[in-house]
């Protein structure tokens, strides 16, 4: 295939693939209000899309079984077929069927083939309601909406054409061409509005097409065009009338004053000239549609990480360098580097995390299907999923987290019977938390489901040989083992568990992520797993101290405050761990004890207090240097049984500050109360 065909074919299964995305989005979307005319929209509109540029790029299948899919949606939109449980199971099957055609664009693939004429088959179905007159419909809903006034009209359409447009393949001048079989019109290039990026067209058009079918022609470039019904009569009669043009301004002038509302004679109610308004208004919308997502190679996001990690690196030896008084001259120019590359940092950072809350959306769906497969109501509840993750990371979540996903659904939630018979509400639920705290991920996947019965998994665990029936082992260690490969204590195979296979996937993954995976459970209540991830790179703003010859760092997000305590009182509490902060007592982590670093502190040791989460501590240090914009990396395989280090930043000087890990500290200390 032709290199630049290809690049184009590329980029049309990554617009297809976010359409259908979208597509699942809205249908969960419309299963809760299947009457949002909006939503409904929008997923015709993701059909027509994938059908419309499916066949430019050889996905025949493609567009014409999205093309049949099409016209159930379309007879939804024309109000003469309603929303039930069939069409819904209809769409999403169609959507999985779509994924694999991307990828059989011959259908090619028997069990493809065959699932095609199934969906086809039950399309038809539905469709026949429609041919049949559908008499269960209300005579409402058969009323033609306001859109589809069929009345000549005079429409005006503005364009802005930027390079994307062309990057997928799209002519304008095919557009303008469609336009000859709606009606009269004509085209004007507006150039006070155009520039190098954009090329903006004006249309007038005179047409008794629906309003549908002039969206239609536009539908590829929905979001760079705006369509306006301006009056019923024909502008081109009457500028003939009086011989002379269409006067665009004019036009543009009366489409601002509908929008915006004017006074009876046609003054602007908020003062301003319709014309300076729908120019600034249009220099608005061209550099809102600009500023759209883009797709990058994950290997060039990987590479700019790592260049922005030496810079960072570099400028912290600079900075060290140049701190003598001598270098005094050139002070504002490190400040301004500095500065820089703190900018760089971010803009960089912004650009290779993304919130997990993009791969909520698969979750949903899985969800939805699990629970009309085990005749249970499920409810998913979210928090902190704006939390941003490595990119490279989420793409490597999404089988850990359905793995714990299915075994909530499957071995936790009851059926709604059982839970009301247990004093529950009928409608389990299924929550996922996230946050995190310098280069650390947390997620947490929790139901309120009947929890783990560990005398059944002692049972199970001594009839395959794991543990004899003479050891205690306990709770925490009954728990781990339904992490090993082929444990399961499901009663009969299923299609959702009991192979044998799941936990011990979820543990592999997550170690490979150089993470770690915890569960906890309590028996009728529920269950929760926590998973903890490290990021690949992270560079974070954090305070740098010092203990005898180590350099620590803690994230500066988690300070509240630094102070000094005298030695004597930090004595008397010894026994307790404790001292006096605010008029309470917060928890003290010795710092030289904790990480076996010896020597002892001044009369005056430095107390760092930590507070997350509205928990506080302190972390007891001799020095503290100051901030420290820090490049965070994994620690190997020698730091592995050291909990409370999260990750290893480079000085200027060539030395390690180690990033501690408050929240491993927090963990260490409620097990040293209980």
């Amino acid at each position: 295939m032709d290199p630049i065909l290809q690049k184009f074919k590329q980029i049309f299964l990554e617009e297809a693939s976010g359409l259908l995305d979208q597509l699942e989005k809205d249908l969960l979307d419309l299963e809760i209000s299947p009457d949002n005319q909006e939503l409904i929209e929008s997923a015709f509109r993701a059909m027509h899309t994938i059908k419309g540029v499916s066949g430019m790029y050889g996905f025949d299948f493609v567009g014409e079984f999205t093309h049949t899919m099409e016209n159930v949606y379309q007879a939804i939109r024309d109000k003469t077929l309603r929303f039930d449980k069939e069409i819904f199971d209809v769409t999403f099957l169609s959507i999985d069927h779509i994924r694999k055609l991307l990828t059989d664009e011959s259908l090619s693939v028997p069990e493809n083939q065959t699932n095609q004429k199934v969906i086809l088959g039950t399309i038809e179905t539905i469709l026949a309601k429609v041919n049949q007159g559908n008499a269960n419909i209300p005579a409402f809903l058969n009323q033609p909406s306001n859109s589809n006034i069929q009345v000549p009209y005079s429409w005006h359409i503005l364009i802005r054409a930027n390079e994307q447009i062309y990057f997928r393949g799209i002519s304008i001048t095919n557009l303008f061409q469609d336009l000859a079989s709606l009606g009269q019109y004509e085209i004007t290039r507006l150039d006070h509005l155009s520039n190098n990026e954009i090329d903006t067209w004006s249309i007038i058009l005179y047409s008794n097409a629906k309003e549908n079918d002039i969206r239609e022609v536009f539908m590829f470039i929905e979001d760079d065009c705006t369509i306006t019904r301006l009056t019923p009569a024909n502008l081109f009669e009457e500028a003939n009338q009086s011989s002379a043009s269409i006067d665009e301004p004019s036009i543009l002038d009366y489409i601002e004053s509908q929008e915006k509302g004017t006074k009876e004679d046609g003054t602007p109610v908020n003062g301003t000239s319709p014309e300076k308004t729908i120019r600034s208004k249009s220099k608005a919308d061209t550099d809102k549609k600009v500023g759209k997502r883009i797709s990058v190679d994950s290997e060039k996001l990987d590479h700019l990480m790592y260049l922005v990690s030496e810079l960072i690196t570099l400028n912290s030896q600079f900075t060290l360098t140049t701190s003598d008084s001598k270098y005094e001259k050139i002070l504002p120019y490190t400040e301004r580097l500095d500065n820089l590359s703190k900018q760089f940092r971010n803009n960089a950072l912004d650009i290779r995390l993304v919130p997990l809350s993009e791969s909520i959306l698969r979750f949903k769906r899985l969800i939805r299907d699990l629970s009309q497969q085990l005749n249970k109501d499920v409810e998913l509840v979210t928090e902190g999923i704006d939390t941003e993750v490595d990119k490279g990371t989420i793409d490597q979540l999404s089988d850990p987290l359905m793995h714990i996903i299915r075994n909530c659904i499957d071995h936790g939630i009851e059926t709604p019977d059982q839970r009301i018979k247990k004093g529950k509400s009928g409608t389990g639920i299924l929550k996922i938390t996230a946050s995190n705290s310098g280069n650390i991920v947390i997620i947490r996947v929790e139901d309120d489901g009947s929890g783990i019965d560990l005398e059944k998994i002692r049972k199970k665990a001594i009839e395959k040989g794991i543990i004899k029936t003479t050891d205690n082992p306990s709770k925490q260690e009954l728990l781990d083992i339904i992490f090993l490969p082929g444990f399961s204590t499901a009663q009969s195979l299923t299609e959702v568990s009991g192979r044998g296979v799941g936990m011990d996937v979820v543990r592999r993954k997550i170690t490979e992520l150089r993470g770690e995976v915890y569960v906890e459970s309590e028996f009728g209540v529920g269950t929760s797993f926590t998973l903890k991830l490290q990021q690949s790179i992270a560079i974070i703003d954090t305070l740098l101290f010092k203990v005898e010859n180590t350099f620590f760092t803690v994230a500066v997000s988690d300070i509240n405050i630094c102070m000094q305590i005298p030695l004597e009182e930090i004595e008397k509490r010894k026994h307790t761990r404790t001292i006096s902060f605010e008029n309470q007592l917060i928890p003290f982590v010795d710092v030289r004890t904790c990480f076996e670093l010896g020597g002892h502190y001044g009369e005056m040791p430095k107390a760092i207090i930590i507070k997350t989460n509205d928990r506080q501590m302190a972390l007891l240090t001799d020095v503290i240097i100051g901030g420290h914009q820090a490049v965070l990396k994994p620690l190997g395989s020698l730091f592995r049984n050291q909990k409370c280090i999260g990750a290893a930043s480079q000085l200027g000087d060539g030395k390690l500050a180690f990033m501690i890990d408050t929240n491993e500290l927090f963990f260490k200390i409620e097990d040293r109360v209980n």
